[in-house]
């Protein structure tokens, strides 16, 4: 059998239930109690059973009564979570978020983003994907991630960008080496160093930046190992396998057979942005980006 029956029916029988007194349960939902009362035997009818025992007295439930009773608060239970799980889908305080992220950039600035979107969002599920900020790229355009840290460089017309806090470049040697006791370093010096860079066709913002800054220095880099993870990097600079350069909060480790050094001021700082799709944002993106802006 298929009763056809209205959920605020369900509403009705079930405060009636609760009350056991059509008064009292009409002023409870602001109704009339003669619409109160039609509505119960509508439900009745449609359910082709008895729900309650009625006398000039009192009001019982009878014994279908109380077992539809216990389902009817099931059931609107869980008709009232749906309802708040729609409308936090809707405000963007769930679902799924794919970021990604350039391996190069151990960005305090990154970490403190995801850390509190995390810390005001716990329902929205964060996947992380490392890829190269021109894999970013493509991986937007295709909407296999739906927001990236990227090196600017590769901004698209169909993509749109925050900027975040720039900062500086630095050159991680061997504590043995040559150069490790000076203050400062003139890019110009390392010219004949071997480098240890990320990957060249990967995308790499990183290495781009890298390899314009030796160009107007005046020299091409003698780059003999290639790597986008950043700890085996510095494990190669401390095996003496050659120097490289990375964005100061890229070095979160301390340890005793590296050095960094600053590098002259003609060497530019590195750029991070915050990129996405232009159109279509989802919930969740809309609340992430709100988020990023409010930091900003």
């Amino acid at each position: 059998m298929k009763a056809n029956i209205e959920l605020r029916q369900l509403r009705y029988f079930v405060t009636v239930a609760q009350e056991l007194n059509f008064t009292r349960a009409a002023e409870q939902l602001k109704i009339a109690q003669p619409p109160l009362s039609r509505q119960i035997q509508a439900l009745e009818k449609a359910l082709e059973l008895q729900l309650f025992q009625r006398t000039n007295r009192r009001v019982t439930l009878t014994t279908a009564g109380e077992v539809f009773l216990g389902e009817c608060q099931q059931i609107l239970s869980q008709v009232d979570r749906s309802i708040q799980v729609a409308q936090r889908a809707a405000k963007g305080e769930t679902g799924q978020l794919t970021i990604g992220f350039e391996g190069s950039f151990h960005n305090e600035t990154v970490l403190s983003i995801i850390q509190s979107f995390r810390s005001q969002f716990p329902d929205v599920d964060l996947v992380l994907q490392e890829m190269s900020s021109g894999k970013q790229m493509d991986a937007l355009l295709f909407r296999h991630i739906d927001v990236g840290f990227v090196d600017p460089i590769f901004s698209r017309e169909e993509i749109s960008i925050i900027q975040l806090p720039t900062e500086p470049l630095v050159v991680v040697l061997a504590a043995s080496h040559l150069l490790a006791g000076q203050d400062s370093i003139d890019i110009s010096q390392l010219e004949k160093a071997s480098w240890i860079t990320g990957q060249r066709d990967e995308g790499c913002g990183l290495l781009i930046r890298f390899l314009e800054a030796c160009r107007q220095a005046g020299f091409t880099p003698n780059i003999r190992q290639e790597t986008n993870d950043v700890q085996m990097r510095l494990g190669f600079v401390a095996a003496g396998l050659g120097i490289t350069v990375l964005p100061i909060s890229a070095l979160i480790s301390e340890r005793s057979d590296i050095v960094y050094r600053e590098l002259d001021i003609s060497v530019p700082q590195v750029e991070l942005a915050i990129a996405w799709q232009s159109n279509e944002l989802s919930p969740v993106l809309q609340s992430f980006l709100g988020f990023v802006r409010s930091m900003f």
